[in-house]
């Protein structure tokens, strides 16, 4: 439709009598669906939603399991925590807004949002990999130092703010470097456009673009390079380097220990083989799930390819799969963080708590009976245990049934 088809009366020079102001609305929702929309983004859309999804949950169990567990809050767990903390922002906030732009053509925020939002997802990214080299670091420091390297009360906050402050900082050219601006499409760039928006009481569409380099001192190439060399090659060498030492000085230690057998020596080699085979999967998923962003953004930078939106966010999938892995390599595998885990889910699964009960009276057997309360009028049953735990084992004197306690902070009643 040409614009001589909005104006269906009057000029310039005479009177107004009807203006379509509903067709600006059409050719906005056409163009802000269509110049995005590419075969098989919408399973790549899908499949972005599912992982961020994944990982937002596994994220919270490790901060809620930190929180409701007293014991897990020492200094080294807090740097979990905050990576934690990190990887769900990634989740919820840089995912989010990663798939509006996928989706839609148009920003309708406003200046403001477009420059926080763009920023923000660069903070989010830089925390967490460099939560990972604090890791890293730490490891590396208790290993090679296990009795002088202690951690000061107050390290886990500083180390917070030197990670954050980094993180913003880096990130703050970003903000300068991108703005919302009027989309340069017909028919938003017509000679009359202006005055029949002014008359609708609509505006232009605005796109969030990265058009506003001239701003700072340096180039959006020099930027890019740079954000290459702090988010991807420092932590990946630092990861690698601290991990590395970590196994060698383990392999030593077993290897000219003098003071256990050598059956022992076989076990601890095997559990560090093990350690060295969970060190090195580390450094390899970092590698992995952040190297397609990196190379794609290096790559359009230096103009050998051209932007696409679905290329890029399924190379933004790739590295928001760390997001995913990160609470499980850091926090599964801790046996800690693992037994919260499992405290958490048990009420899910199991309607309530076993108590073993011993009897003075019975001969020493592998039978034991369980006590076990009703949910419903809180009386007790006995009923046989599929738990065979030796009574004669137990070392308590007794005159009467004695109620087991907990094992655990996880065995408590539903």
């Amino acid at each position: 439709m040409r614009m001589q088809d909005i104006i269906r009366e009057g000029s310039l020079d005479g009177n107004w009598t009807e203006v379509d102001c509903g067709w600006f609305d059409e050719v906005a929702q056409i163009q802000n669906g269509f110049y995005w929309r590419h075969r098989g983004t919408g399973n790549i859309i899908f499949l972005y939603i599912a992982i961020c999804a994944v990982g937002a949950i596994a994220n919270l169990f490790v901060i809620a399991s930190f929180l409701r567990t007293p014991h897990l809050q020492n200094l080294r767990n807090y740097f979990i925590v905050n990576l934690a903390v990190s990887d769900l922002l990634l989740c919820l906030v840089t995912a989010p807004v990663t798939v509006y732009f996928t989706v839609n053509l148009f920003w309708p925020f406003g200046n403001l949002a477009c420059q926080a939002t763009a920023s923000m997802q660069a903070v989010n990214m830089f925390v967490s990999c460099l939560t990972l080299v604090l890791i890293a670091m730490d490891r590396f420091l208790l290993t090679l130092c296990p009795v002088k390297w202690r951690l000061a009360a107050k390290a886990p906050v500083f180390c917070y703010f030197i990670v954050w402050f980094f993180a913003i900082l880096v990130a703050a050219p970003y903000f300068f470097a991108v703005s919302a601006e009027d989309v340069q499409l017909d028919p938003w760039t017509a000679r009359y456009t202006p005055l029949i928006l002014e008359l609708c009481e609509k505006s232009k569409p605005q796109i969030c673009l990265e058009r506003t380099w001239h701003r700072l001192p340096f180039s959006r190439r020099t930027y890019t390079l740079s954000v290459l060399a702090i988010q991807y090659l420092l932590p990946l060498a630092s990861l690698a380097f601290a991990y590395t030492q970590i196994g060698s000085t383990i392999r030593r230690r077993v290897k000219y220990s003098t003071t256990i057998d050598q059956s022992r020596k076989n076990i601890l080699a095997q559990r560090n083989r093990r350690a060295v085979l969970l060190l090195l999967l580390l450094v390899l998923i970092y590698a992995i799930a952040w190297l397609p962003i990196n190379a794609y953004n290096v790559l359009n930078v230096l103009d050998y390819i051209e932007f696409s939106q679905s290329r890029y966010i399924f190379c933004h999938m790739i590295g928001m799969l760390s997001a995913v892995l990160n609470p499980f390599m850091y926090g599964l595998v801790n046996e800690s963080f693992r037994n919260a885990f499992l405290a958490m889910l048990r009420p899910l699964f199991i309607p309530c708590t076993k108590y073993i009960v011993v009897s003075p009276n019975l001969p020493p057997t592998n039978t034991t009976f369980s006590y076990t309360l009703n949910r419903k009028d809180d009386s007790p049953k006995y009923k046989k245990s599929s738990e065979m735990i030796p009574i004669n084992t137990v070392k308590t004197p007794f005159n009467h049934l004695q109620f087991a306690e907990p094992s655990s902070e996880e065995d408590q009643f539903c």
